[in-house]
C-alpha cells in the first residue's frame, strides 16, 4: 500500500497486503449494512472520514453527522482544547474509540488513470512501483501509492488502472498531527475525479503494522478464536448427542439380547421336547401297518391263486413280506407285485415246483414295503398365537336388581330338607 516491498526496509508480503485490502472491503461492506443509529450505539459504526488542513479538521463521512458541528477550527484553540474538540467531533459521528480515516485534499495527492498490459495484473503493485518514475514525476521511494483495476479490455489485452499517490513528507506530517490530537488513523484515501473518496489505501506499511499491533489485533484474534470454538461446538455437539443416544441404547440392546437368547433357549427346548414326543409317532408313520400290507397282498393276488402262508418279518433294517402258495404262473405274480404303490423289489425265492394240481406252480415270492411318506410337520414357533379376548368384568348386581339384558334374576331356590326316618324302637322282650 505504500512503497514497493522490495524497496522498503520493513518488508510486507504481498499476500498480507491483499488480505488487508480484502478485510477492509469486507468489514466496510458489513458495516454499511448496519443502520447508523444502531451502529453508533455499539461503537461499530463506519470509521469517520476526515480532512485535515492547516487550521481545520473537517468531517466528511458519515453523511448523517454532517452539519454545523462537523468542523473544528484549530486557530483559536490550544493543544488540550484541540484534543477535546476532536474527541467531541468523533463522538458526534458515532465513533467512541477515536478512530479516523484521513482523506487527502486534491492538491496533496495525484490521481490518474493509466493503461497497462493485462499480464501485469497479477503483480500490479510491483510493476507500478517499478514504472513509477515513468508514470509520475516521482520515484517509488518518495511516495505512498495504491492502485486498482478499473476495467479490462480482453480483445486488446489491456487494463485500465487507477493510480493514486502522495508524497511521503505530506502524509507523515498529517499522521503525526492526527496522532497528536489523540486519534488512531486506520486508513488514508484520496478523492477521485468526481470529488468522492476513492477505494484506495495510501496508509504506510509501518503505520499499518503498528495499528495491527494495537488492541484491535487482540479483538481480531479473539473473534477468530470464537469462530473456531463455535465451529468446533457445531461439529462436536451433534456427535456428542449421537454418542449419548448410542450409550443410552446399550442397556436396551443388552436387555433385548438377553430376552432373545432366553426365548431362543426356550424354543430349542420346546423343539427337543416335541422331537422326543414325536419319536414314536414318526417311527409309526415311517412304515406301513401289517393290516395295510395284508390288504394290499389280498388286493393284488388274482382269484386263481391259492395262498398257503404269509409272513411279515424284519430282516436287518428292512421289512419284507413272504407269500407262499400255488398259482398258474409265478412270473405273472411278480409283475403284479411291481405295480403296487406299497410293495417293490418283488422276486421269487427258492425253486418253482409243480403244484398239487395240474397247471399250477408252487411259489414263494418276497417283496419289500416302500418307504412311507411322513406327514407334513409344522413348527410350533411358526404357528400364530391365538389372542383370547379378555372376558368383560361385570360388576356385582345389587340384590333384587335385574340382570344385564333386562332379564330379572331368578329367585333363589329354597333349601329342601329331607327328613331322616327314625329307627323304630325295639320291642320289649324281643328275641335274643
Amino acid at each position: 500500500m505504500a512503497t514497493l516491498p522490495e524497496m522498503s526496509a520493513r518488508r510486507v508480503p504481498a499476500w498480507r497486503q491483499q488480505l488487508a485490502a480484502f478485510w477492509r472491503w469486507w468489514t466496510g461492506e458489513l458495516i454499511a449494512l448496519v443502520p447508523e443509529r444502531l451502529a453508533s450505539l455499539g461503537g461499530a459504526a463506519r470509521v469517520p472520514l476526515v480532512s485535515l488542513t492547516a487550521n481545520e479538521l473537517v468531517l466528511i463521512e458519515p453523511a448523517s453527522a454532517l452539519g454545523p458541528d462537523s468542523r473544528v477550527d484549530f486557530a483559536v484553540l490550544d493543544e488540550a482544547a484541540r484534543r477535546d474538540a476532536t474527541r467531541r467531533l468523533l463522538e458526534h459521528a458515532g465513533e467512541t474509540r477515536s478512530r479516523v480515516r484521513l482523506c487527502l485534499e486534491p492538491a496533496e495527492a495525484l490521481v490518474r488513470r493509466v493503461r497497462m498490459p493485462a499480464a501485469t495484473e497479477e503483480n500490479l503493485r510491483q510493476v507500478v512501483a517499478f514504472e513509477m518514475d515513468r508514470l509520475t514525476p516521482f520515484r517509488a521511494d518518495d511516495v505512498y501509492f495504491d492502485c486498482r483495476v478499473l476495467s479490462r479490455d480482453a480483445a486488446a489485452g489491456m487494463i485500465v488502472v487507477q493510480l493514486a499517490l502522495a508524497r511521503r513528507e505530506i502524509v507523515d506530517a498529517k499522521l503525526q498531527r492526527l496522532r497528536a490530537l489523540g486519534t488512531e488513523v486506520t486508513g488514508i484515501t484520496v478523492r477521485d475525479e468526481r470529488g468522492q473518496p476513492a477505494d484506495l489505501e495510501l496508509m504506510p506499511s509501518d503505520a499499518m503494522a503498528g495499528r495491527a499491533s494495537s488492541h484491535e489485533r487482540y479483538i481480531v484474534f479473539g473473534a477468530v478464536a470464537l469462530v473456531v470454538v463455535l465451529l468446533g461446538a457445531a461439529l462436536g455437539v451433534p456427535i456428542l448427542h449421537k454418542r449419548q443416544a448410542v450409550v443410552s441404547g446399550f442397556p436396551v440392546l443388552d436387555r433385548a439380547q438377553r430376552d432373545a437368547e432366553s426365548t431362543d433357549n426356550i424354543a430349542h427346548d420346546l423343539e427337543k421336547q416335541v422331537a422326543d414326543y414325536n419319536f414314536l409317532l414318526a417311527k409309526k408313520h415311517s412304515t406301513y401297518p401289517v393290516l395295510a400290507l395284508l390288504e394290499e397282498v389280498t388286493r393284488l393276488l388274482p382269484d386263481n391263486t391259492w395262498v398257503q402262508q404269509v409272513d411279515i418279518k424284519t430282516v436287518g433294517k428292512t421289512r419284507e413280506i413272504q407269500v407262499s402258495g400255488e398259482a398258474p404262473s409265478s412270473s405273472k405274480l411278480i409283475e403284479i407285485f411291481e405295480t403296487s404303490p406299497i410293495l417293490h423289489n418283488a422276486q421269487t425265492r427258492g425253486t418253482v415246483t409243480r403244484g398239487s394240481q395240474p397247471n399250477l406252480e408252487r411259489f414263494m415270492i418276497v417283496a419289500e414295503p416302500r418307504a412311507r411318506t411322513a406327514p407334513e410337520t409344522t413348527s410350533l414357533l411358526d404357528e400364530p398365537v391365538p389372542l383370547v379376548p379378555a372376558a368383560p368384568v361385570t360388576p356385582p348386581a345389587a340384590p333384587g336388581a335385574p340382570a344385564p339384558g333386562g332379564v330379572p334374576p331368578a329367585p333363589p331356590k329354597a333349601a329342601t330338607v329331607t327328613p331322616i326316618p327314625a329307627k323304630p324302637a325295639p320291642k320289649a322282650g324281643g328275641a335274643k
